[in-house]
C-alpha cells in the first residue's frame, strides 16, 4: 500500500514497521516542532533516506490531489494538529488515529484529564475515518488499555507507542474490509476535552499532595509549573509524601544543593529539576 504520514516522530516505529512490511511511504507532513519535547527529526531523517519530501507546511487540496495521482492509498494521520483538506474517499482512505478509546476523549491533547481526572473509559486509542469534525469520524479499531494508578502522560503513550505497529498493519493491509466495516461514533456518548492550558499546570499547594502528584504525572517531561519568588517555574521531576505539618501550604521548608522542598496541604514536595519560565 501506498501512503502519506501526517504526525511527528512519535508514530514513526509503527511507520517504520510497515515499511518493513513492503509498503511504501511517498511523503511526510509534519509540523514545526521544539525538538525538546516533541520531535520531528526522525521523520526528517526517513524522508532524508528514502527521497521523498518532508513538508511542515498546511497542505492544500492540490498537493493532497497531487498524492492521489501517484496512486496514494492511504493518508495516513497521528498526532497531527491542523485540519486537512477534504478527500474523496472514493480515490483515497484518509485515517486518523486518536490516543483515546473514542467517542470519550475528543480534542487536542486529551491524555494529561484523563490521568488527572482518572477518566478510565478514554484509556485506550482509536483509529477512525478523517472527517472534517475533529475525531468525530466511524470507528475502523481501537485498543483499550488500563489506567495504572500511577499513571503518567510517559507510560499512557508507551502504552499505544507499543500497540500501534500492529493497529498501522492492519490499517494498510485490510483497509477496504475495515472501511466497509467501520462503526459510527455515539453522538450522545461523545466527550469533548478542552485543549490544555497552562493554568492546569500549576501545582496549587493548598491541595493534597496526591492531588498535586496529578498534575506532575499527567504533563510528566513537558512540564508543571509553579509560582515561587515572583516568577514561574517549570517542574520536570519532583516527589511527594504525606506528612502531618503546621506549615502554611506553599512554605519553602528545606532548600538543598539541588532540590526544593514545598509545604502542601497534607505533605510535602521535593522539586529534583525544575527551572525558571524564560
Amino acid at each position: 500500500m501506498k501512503f502519506v504520514y501526517f504526525g511527528y516522530d512519535f508514530m514513526l516505529p509503527a511507520i517504520e514497521a510497515a515499511l518493513n512490511e513492503g509498503h511504501e511511504l511517498l511523503g511526510i507532513f509534519s509540523f514545526e516542532c521544539d525538538n525538546v519535547f516533541n520531535f520531528n527529526t526522525r521523520c526528517q531523517d526517513l524522508s532524508a533516506r528514502l527521497g521523498i519530501p518532508f513538508k511542515t507546511e498546511h497542505p492544500d487540496q492540490d498537493a493532497l490531489n497531487e498524492y492521489c495521482e501517484k496512486g496514494t492509498g492511504i493518508f495516513l494521520s497521528a498526532g497531527y494538529p491542523y485540519k486537512i483538506p477534504p478527500i474523496d474517499e472514493a480515490n483515497t482512505y484518509a485515517i486518523n488515529i486518536h490516543p483515546t478509546y473514542l467517542p470519550v476523549g475528543r480534542g487536542l491533547m486529551p491524555i494529561p484529564k484523563i490521568i488527572i481526572e482518572d477518566i478510565k473509559e478514554a484509556a485506550g486509542f482509536t483509529a477512525h475515518k478523517m472527517t472534517q469534525d475533529f475525531d468525530a469520524g466511524d470507528i475502523l479499531l481501537q485498543e483499550k488499555f488500563d489506567l495504572s494508578p500511577q499513571e503518567t502522560v510517559e507510560t499512557y503513550s508507551a502504552k499505544i507507542a507499543m500497540r500501534a505497529p500492529d493497529m498501522v498493519s492492519a490499517l494498510l493491509t485490510d483497509t477496504g474490509k475495515l472501511w466497509a466495516d467501520a462503526k459510527p461514533q455515539d453522538p450522545e456518548k461523545a466527550r469533548y476535552f478542552a485543549p490544555v492550558k497552562d493554568i492546569m499546570r500549576f501545582f496549587d499547594f493548598t491541595q493534597s499532595v496526591q492531588d498535586i502528584d496529578r498534575i506532575g504525572r499527567a504533563f510528566g517531561r513537558f512540564g508543571s509549573l509553579i509560582r515561587m519568588d515572583d516568577k514561574n517555574w517549570v517542574i520536570y521531576d519532583y516527589s511527594v509524601w504525606e506528612e502531618q505539618h503546621d506549615y502554611a501550604p506553599g512554605t519553602v521548608v528545606a532548600q538543598l544543593s539541588r532540590e526544593i522542598t514545598i509545604a502542601a496541604k497534607d505533605g510535602f514536595v521535593c522539586l529534583k529539576d525544575f527551572q525558571p519560565v524564560e
